[in-house]
C-alpha cells in the first residue's frame, strides 16, 4: 500500500466551510492533508513554497476573487489541478473557471463536501496521468530541458544517490551534492531554475525544515554567531578556577566580564552584513528537490537527447567555421595569384 498523502491548499474566507471539509475528510479515512488560507495574498505566499497536489478556490474572496487567482495562475503556467467551489449559482462563473483551466466547479453543500475526499484523489490521479502521458506536456518538458542551466541541474540530480538535491545545513546556503562545485550558475539562477522545474512538476519540492533569514534583506545566507547573553560580546572563555560557579561555565571577556550559564545565538547576514538576534530573525523553509519519479526515464532521455543535439549543433557550427575559413583562404590565394599574374604580365609586356 502506498504511503502517499495527498496535499491540498484550500483558499476559503469562511473558516466554517474549511472545518466542514475537514470533518468529511476525517470520516473518509483517506490520506488527504488540507492547508487553509483565507486570501489571495496568502495563497500566492504559500503556494510556491510547497508541492500541492490540488488547489481549491472559493469564488468570493474579497479584493481578489477565485477567478482572479485562476487568471494569475494561468499566466504563471502553473501545472496543478484546480477546483472552484462556490455558493454562487451563476453558470457564467463555472464557464469562466473552466476556460481558465479549472478541472471542476462545485456548489457548496454538505452532499458535495461529503463526496469531495474521493473526488480529490480522482482529480489528482487523472491530472498526473495526463501530465505523464499527454504529448503537450512532453513537448513542454522537452523545451525546458533544452535550456543549458536546466540540463546542468538535472544532470547533478540524476547522478545523486536518490535523485534529489537536499539542504546541507539549516543555516548555510548550499545543498548536497554541493551545487557550488558542480553548477556554473549563481544562487539566484539556481533558485529560478528550481522554481521553473517545480512549477512544471519535473521536480517535486518537499519542506524539510526551517532556517533563519535576515530581517533587513530577507537573505537566508547567514552565519551563526554565539555571543554573551549579558552584553552581546563575542569573546568569552571557560569560567574556571576555585571560585568559579559550576552553574555558569562561561565568562565574558568582551565587555561585561560576567559569568553566564550558556551563550546566546545571533546571526550575521552574509549578504548585507547585518547582525541580528534570534528574536529579530525571520524564518524560511528549507526544501528537498527530488526528480519526479513518474517522468524520470523520460526526463533522463530528454537530457541525453538535448545534449546530443547541442553537440551536433556545435559540431555543425565548428564545421561551418572551418568551411568559412577555407573559403577565405581560397579567396586569399586567388587574390595573390591574380596579383602575381598581373605583375608577370606587366614585366613581360
Amino acid at each position: 500500500m502506498s504511503d502517499r498523502v495527498y496535499s491540498v491548499l484550500l483558499v476559503e474566507d469562511n473558516p466554517n466551510h474549511y472545518k466542514i471539509l475537514q470533518r468529511f475528510i476525517e470520516k473518509s479515512g483517506l490520506p488527504i492533508q488540507v492547508d487553509h488560507v483565507e486570501t489571495a495574498q496568502e495563497c500566492f505566499a504559500i503556494f510556491l513554497k510547497k508541492n500541492y497536489d490540488l488547489l481549491m478556490l472559493d469564488y468570493n474572496l474579497g479584493e481578489v476573487s477565485g477567478i482572479g487567482i485562476l487568471e494569475k495562475l494561468k499566466e504563471l503556467e502553473v501545472m496543478v489541478p484546480i477546483v472552484m467551489v462556490t455558493q454562487q449559482k451563476d453558470p457564467k462563473i463555472a464557464i469562466d473557471a473552466m476556460k481558465l483551466g479549472a478541472v471542476d466547479f462545485i456548489m457548496k453543500s454538505k452532499e458535495s463536501f461529503r463526496e469531495l475526499p474521493g473526488k480529490i484523489i480522482g482529480y489528482v490521479e487523472d491530472f498526473e496521468g495526463r501530465l505523464t502521458n499527454e504529448q503537450i506536456y512532453k513537448v513542454r518538458r522537452r523545451s525546458i530541458v533544452k535550456m543549458p542551466e536546466v540540463r546542468q541541474l538535472l544532470r547533478l540530480i540524476i547522478k545523486a544517490e536518490d535523485d534529489s538535491l537536499k539542504p546541507a545545513s539549516n543555516t548555510h546556503h548550499f545543498y548536497e551534492p554541493d551545487h557550488t562545485m558542480f553548477l556554473d550558475m549563481t544562487r539566484e539562477n539556481l533558485d529560478r531554475v528550481m522554481q521553473m522545474l517545480t512549477l512544471n512538476k519535473i521536480l517535486l519540492k518537499r519542506p524539510v525544515g526551517v532556517k533563519a533569514a535576515c530581517p533587513r534583506c530577507e537573505s537566508d545566507n547567514v552565519t551563526t554567531v554565539p555571543v554573551c547573553p549579558v552584553c552581546g560580546g563575542k569573546v568569552f572563555v571557560k569560567n574556571v578556577g576555585t571560585s568559579a560557579d559550576p552553574s555558569k561555565p562561561f565568562k565574558c571577556l568582551d565587555g561585561c566580564n560576567q559569568a553566564f550559564p550558556e551563550v546566546s545565538i545571533t546571526y550575521r547576514c552574509n549578504q548585507c552584513t547585518r547582525v541580528f538576534s534570534l528574536k529579530e530573525s525571520r524564518y524560511k523553509h528549507t526544501f528537498e528537490f527530488a526528480l519526479n519519479p513518474q517522468i524520470r526515464l523520460e526526463v533522463e532521455s530528454q537530457v541525453d537527447d538535448a545534449e546530443e543535439l547541442e553537440q551536433w549543433e556545435q559540431q555543425s557550427q565548428d564545421m561551418e567555421e572551418r568551411l568559412e575559413n577555407t573559403r577565405a583562404m581560397q579567396e586569399e590565394i586567388r587574390d595573390n595569384l591574380r596579383t602575381l599574374i598581373t605583375s608577370q604580365l606587366k614585366k613581360s609586356g
